[in-house]
């Protein structure tokens, strides 16, 4: 057998003992590639190599990071977390791991990061990080994720500015200074603290926008890099805020032989599917089905039948989740390996080391999550199906990003810029543009190229 043919062979029999809870050897200790060392009670590797996520502890000169353990108390968690201790906090190292190139605005967004907020709840082993991002007229929608996921959930939320003031739907918020939403966001995430079956750190940035109509161009790749500087777990769900993930998955990922699974299969550079449905309804009663579906693969399955749900986007940008392939997800009990093509975006579940930067320069409406998904690809990162797990898309409100890409022409920028990405992804030159540092500038140099 072909070494590349044999290594796939291996990585889906891993799959499938996920898939049938196989007993694992659970290890006292294990280590990241590069030696890094860390116990069964920590939270996670800190600085995985050449992890994006791994940036938000302090780096050693050495490119190991600090290890949390899972015996500190949540007091010493956040101190870890917070400015000034050690030397730097997870937003104002000088240098990231892993590579980007540093572009100044316009290229791409300036955030100020205000605040952050960590859950207080104690964290484990087992955990993973549910990685997303919103605007804070959206607080609602994780609210709903936060009720459906059982585990850590690393979220950027962003205030727009034109002239100091804030630009929102919210009448609360409308017109007002920074710390209305300060104060929003912080009641929020007490009510989470107390409601919430998750743990939720939340870190709060705002952007100066020049005029109320650029205010739609939301920089979406540039908050998913700061919930990935605040997340801290070897394993992460990249998932948008608008999707609800089923809620017995974080049950079955917290036994620790599934989690030990979980670890070795997306050690493969597997990045796990989650296949994404949405309602037929696009109001109240939409909302209500989503909530039914994330009960259970078999409630899921009932109201697909009964034509209640889709395939995400199905109707109108099929190669989004085409090859996932919900009718043979629907008819096995096993996984499969779903080949990737162009154009294709999944919700997946990866190890954090294999997932680069967002590129920046992406904001408004046009391939964000495309171009980042074919990064991973083009990364080494092959995908493989669950029958364990799924996210259904909640209805709100049409967001006006759409219209302001349009109605600035950035749309046609993003068109090129997709364009140039894509030929140099071909070439294995691409570099994700960021608005911070990172160790390189040169992708070659890293072992996942």
């Amino acid at each position: 057998m072909p070494p590349k043919q044999k290594s796939r062979h291996v990585a889906l029999s891993a799959i499938t003992m996920l898939c049938f809870g196989a007993a694992v050897l659970i290890f006292k200790y294990h280590s990241q590639p590069g030696g890094q060392l860390y116990g069964v009670s920590g939270l996670g590797t800190a600085a995985a190599g050449v992890a994006a996520g791994g940036a938000a502890m302090p780096v050693s000169a050495s490119g190991s990071g600090v290890v949390m353990d899972g015996t500190l108390s949540p007091s010493e968690v956040s101190q870890l977390l917070t400015p000034g201790i050690m030397g730097h906090g997870p937003f104002d190292l000088p240098k990231y791991p892993g590579f980007c190139r540093k572009m100044r605005p316009p290229n791409v967004p300036v955030l100020t990061v205000q605040r952050m907020w960590l859950s207080s709840r104690q964290r484990n082993r087992t955990d993973v990080t549910l990685v997303t991002q919103l605007s804070a007229d959206r607080l609602y929608m994780l609210e709903g994720q936060c009720g459906s996921w059982g585990s850590i959930i690393s979220a950027a939320v962003h205030v727009a500015l034109v002239d100091g003031k804030i630009v929102s739907d919210l009448p609360e918020l409308a017109g007002r200074d920074v710390s209305a939403s300060r104060e929003l966001i912080s009641e929020f995430h007490s009510r989470s603290e107390k409601r919430g079956r998750c743990k939720l750190d939340i870190v709060f940035v705002t952007e100066d926008v020049e005029s109320m109509e650029m205010v739609g161009l939301y920089p979406v790749n540039a908050l998913r890099n700061k919930a990935l500087q605040l997340s801290q777990t070897e394993v992460v769900l990249l998932l948008d805020a608008d999707f609800l993930p089923n809620r017995a998955l974080t049950d079955l990922i917290h036994q620790p032989a599934m989690y030990e699974q979980l670890r070795r299969v997306t050690g493969y550079k597997q990045g796990i599917v989650l296949p994404a449905f949405e309602t037929m309804d696009d109001g109240m009663e939409g909302k209500q089905t989503a909530l039914k579906a994330i009960k259970s693969r078999t409630a899921l399955h009932e109201l697909f039948d009964r034509g209640e749900l889709r395939g995400f986007h199905m109707d109108h940008y099929n190669r989004g989740h085409r090859a996932t392939d919900h009718t043979r997800w629907f008819e096995t009990s096993l996984s499969y390996r779903i080949p990737y093509e162009e154009g294709f975006e999944p919700y997946v579940m990866v190890q954090r080391r294999f997932v680069p930067w967002y590129d920046e320069r992406f904001k408004g409406y046009r391939k964000n999550k495309v171009v980042h998904l074919m990064h991973m690809f083009r990364l080494g990162v092959e995908f493989a199906s669950t029958p364990h797990g799924y996210v259904v898309h909640s209805p709100h409100p049409v967001a006006n990003s759409w219209n302001t890409t349009q109605a600035t022409g950035f749309w046609y920028k993003l068109k090129k810029l997709y364009a140039d990405s894509r030929e140099d992804m071909a070439a294995s030159i691409f570099v994700p543009a960021t608005g911070f540092n990172c160790d390189s500038r040169e992708p070659e140099k890293w072992s996942f190229y």
